[in-house]
């Protein structure tokens, strides 16, 4: 029970493990709709694509996180016109404006002539320098895209299983589709202070991946995800604590190690020589 409390008695941690709590609910709420709807990629390009908005937003002075979720947001709403307008495909979208924003990015940051703190945090994750402006964005952030979540949950749900019977039955699906990725983009982009926008995927996806190995019912793959998210967040914290590690490479490597107990554990699982074509005798 020492090494529990301990780490609370902090500020910081206190802060940290706040920011945690939050951020962990909210990338696996979404990660829920991001894992059935098969765009995983997204989370990875708009992560890398938003370093461009941080480094903007360095640059002109202005706050990183406002930039960060203005400029990733637009991102988002680029993609989806690519892919509903010109008729790419949603992968090809992103892959485009993921490589150019991406070089943007770099191009700007090696015009600096040196990396603040700032900039590094969000690049790799910094938790455990949450400041308490950091954690009130984070938190109405979080409030505001639950908040949508849950008036749009039903037209979301009927989406992510049946687009095209989800538009004949009048629900506004283009709408929709432009909001998720939207409220995915400002997901991004509060979670890249925990885990650093290089492995912002890991609380995104994992979480709700693992939890998709254990259920197939979407209320309880949300129930479940979100557990195994809190669980991953909070000990890849304390990891970070003790063990003096970068605490976004403990978060993921602890989603990861849940995943894999899932997978192990998990009733859609197939047997070892089934999955690798060996005929069963």
């Amino acid at each position: 029970m020492h090494y529990l409390f301990e780490p609370l008695q902090y500020a910081f941690m206190q802060r940290a493990m706040v920011g945690t709590v939050a951020v962990g609910v909210l990338c696996a709420v979404l990660g829920a709709f991001v894992v059935l709807k098969k765009i995983a990629f997204i989370g990875e390009g708009l992560a890398h694509g938003s370093l461009a908005g941080l480094a903007l937003g360095y640059l002109f002075h202005a706050d990183l996180y406002l930039a960060g979720n203005l400029y990733t947001a637009a991102l988002a709403l680029l993609i989806g016109f690519l892919h509903q307008k010109v008729r790419v495909s949603f992968d090809v979208a992103i892959g485009i404006i993921f490589s150019a924003s991406m070089a943007l990015g770099v191009a700007l940051i090696s015009s600096m002539k040196f990396y603040t703190t700032d900039l590094t945090g969000y690049l790799f994750g910094s938790v455990l320098s949450i400041s308490s402006t950091d954690l009130r964005i984070m938190l109405v952030g979080t409030g505001v895209i639950l908040l949508l979540t849950f008036l749009f949950y039903k037209e979301l749900v009927f989406c992510a299983f049946d687009e095209e019977m989800a538009e004949v039955s009048g629900i506004p699906r283009t709408f929709l589709h432009y909001l998720l990725l939207a409220m995915i983009a400002t997901a991004v982009v509060i979670a890249s202070q925990t885990v650093g926008i290089i492995l912002v995927t890991a609380l995104l996806i994992t979480p709700a991946a693992a939890a998709y190995q254990l259920t197939a019912r979407l209320e309880r793959m949300i129930s479940i995800a979100v557990g195994i998210s809190l669980l991953s967040s909070l000990s890849g914290l304390y990891a970070s604590f003790y063990l003096n590690i970068a605490s976004g490479a403990s978060i993921a490597l602890s989603a990861t190690f849940l995943f894999v107990i899932a997978y192990i554990f998990s009733p859609k699982r197939k047997p070892l020589g089934k999955s690798l074509g060996f005929k069963q005798r």
